[in-house]
């Protein structure tokens, strides 16, 4: 018995010492056999999952297989895929094992993912390739995508880059990605790099510039009227971000970068820009824009290119701000852009983190702290809501409307990542962190994300092989993939696979795109 703890403290201590998701899945392993959740994944029966449909379902599509009956295998994807799928998102599957769920949710989800292999590549009679490929283009309209979302949070923000270290190492990194303030740093950086080139960047974190702040002399503050250079910060973008625009970004990567700014004028409303809505607009200044915290940095002017590739400005008149104090994380306007039904939020705002914890925390005095943290909030909603009713003051009308926003944000999504720092680190939020503190920001990110990747995999493993088998029967039908082939002069088939007819114009004029 004694050696059975002291084998168990011995696992646990190497979990939380892991320096790598090999040696975390290692130590996780050993503690679910030695706690028994092992056994506890072979047990079919739980209240949290439908276990005798999902049995029928996968005794059914071995049947519809291995008779050939196609017709009957189709109708299964159009009619009940999306269905019993929706049935196995609940977190609490993912609660007991450390590495996994129960062996009949990956036995079905094998079973699936088989069974649209099989539709794909082999050859059918009744279904020729064209008609395959409008099978696989509605299957994955229909079916939806995941998104990953990067909050903002200042120095918190480079935890982001553990993130998407850990979910690049396992081919888990979604292609739709939205940040905003530091996260949009982030984002910009992954949007504008190939996965090797990102690997390389976060194996030697301490090669990159993350030193976006220099304080203000107290007469600059004055005559400024902002506490921080906002040179130092582009200098800090440039050196991470290409001069890219968000359409050269897409084009170079596959990834569908998201950032989100505010226009300062008051009535308007937060953007997200991308290449589908500023497709022109270069990365770096929508970074720059996202990170200008009103009082930090100043109002900034974005920038784009030109039919003729010059770097212009954009809007001539807007000055743009940070979208995180209305817009932190924009799930509704990215599944509207890009058909985004999933999402894997990465939250490190510091006035969040607090909230955030306690829901995601068991136990009375969690349940309590949430309780009225949610009662307050409401309170105060009601409260700026009755004072616009009440006031014509367009300035007093513009910041309600800021912390009307601040405070009515999901901060939220499907799957939830989000770092527990010791309160001493709160202190250093605005500050540029040491090669020291870059690299544990990184390694505390991989931590959080790897007890986390069983549960990320099986959510977004079908969306994945539709993707997949959408791009195979592309390349069958066109002979060359969606993104990588010109169809046309200045055209391309977007990330959708929108076919000529539906192509973005890369040669629009920066001044007349329009923003989501």
């Amino acid at each position: 018995m004694k050696s059975s703890y002291r084998h168990l403290s011995a696992n646990y201590r190497a979990l939380k010492k892991a320096k790598t998701y090999q040696q975390w899945f290692c130590a996780a392993q050993e503690i679910d056999t030695l706690e028994g959740h092992s056994r506890w994944r072979g047990n079919d029966e739980s209240g949290y999952y439908p276990f005798e449909l999902l049995q029928e379902q996968i005794d059914l599509l071995t049947q519809y297989r291995e008779e050939h009956r196609v017709g009957c295998l189709i109708s299964y994807m159009q009619e009940s895929l999306h269905r019993t799928l929706g049935e196995l998102t609940d977190s609490h599957l993912y609660d007991t094992s450390l590495v996994g769920t129960k062996y009949l949710v990956e036995q079905y989800l094998d079973e699936v993912e088989e069974t649209l292999n099989y539709l794909c590549d082999a050859e059918l009679d009744i279904i020729d390739e064209e008609k395959k490929l409008k099978l696989f283009k509605h299957a994955r309209n229909n079916f939806g995508r995941s998104a990953l979302m990067l909050s903002g949070g200042g120095a918190f923000g480079i935890y982001h880059l553990g993130i998407i270290k850990a979910l690049l190492e396992q081919n888990l990194l979604p292609s739709v990605i939205s940040g905003t303030s530091m996260g949009a740093i982030v984002t910009g950086l992954v949007g504008t790099h190939s996965d090797a080139e990102l690997l390389e960047k976060l194996s030697v974190p301490e090669d990159n510039d993350f030193s976006p702040i220099k304080h203000r002399s107290l007469m600059e503050v004055f005559s400024k009227k902002s506490l921080l250079e906002s040179e130092q910060l582009l200098q800090c973008i440039s050196n991470n971000i290409p001069n890219d625009t968000f359409l050269e970004a897409y084009l170079r990567t596959g990834r569908a970068i998201n950032i989100t700014v505010s226009p300062t004028r008051a009535g308007q409303k937060a953007r997200v820009l991308n290449y589908k809505t500023a497709p022109n607009v270069l990365v770096a200044y929508a970074c720059k824009a996202s990170c200008s915290i009103p009082g930090v940095f100043p109002a900034v002017q974005l920038r784009g290119k030109n039919a003729e590739g010059d770097i212009v400005p954009y809007m001539e008149s807007e000055l743009w701000a940070d979208g995180g104090v209305s817009t932190d994380i924009p799930m509704a306007r990215i599944g509207r852009i890009f058909n985004a039904n999933h999402f894997i939020v990465s939250q490190t705002n510091p006035h969040v983190l607090p909230f955030v914890a306690n829901r995601s925390k068991k136990g009375v005095l969690p349940f309590v702290i949430d309780f009225a943290s949610s009662s307050i909030h409401a309170q105060w909603h009601q409260v700026i809501t009755v004072t616009k009713k009440h006031t014509q003051n367009r300035t007093l009308r513009f910041w309600l409307d800021r912390a009307d926003a601040l405070l009515g944000q999901d901060y939220l999504g499907d799957i939830n990542l989000h770092p527990e720092f010791p309160i001493k680190k709160y202190l250093k939020v605005m500050t540029n962190p040491s090669d020291d503190e870059i690299y544990d920001f990184i390694l505390t990110g991989e931590r959080s994300t790897w007890p986390n990747i069983a549960m990320i995999r099986n959510q977004t493993r079908i969306s994945r092989v539709l993707a997949r088998c959408y791009e195979k029967c592309y390349a069958k039908h066109h002979g060359h993939t969606h993104r990588s082939e010109s169809i046309g002069k200045n055209t391309f088939v977007d990330i959708d696979g929108a076919v000529p007819g539906d192509e973005i114009e890369s040669s629009v004029s920066v001044r007349e795109t329009s923003l989501a």
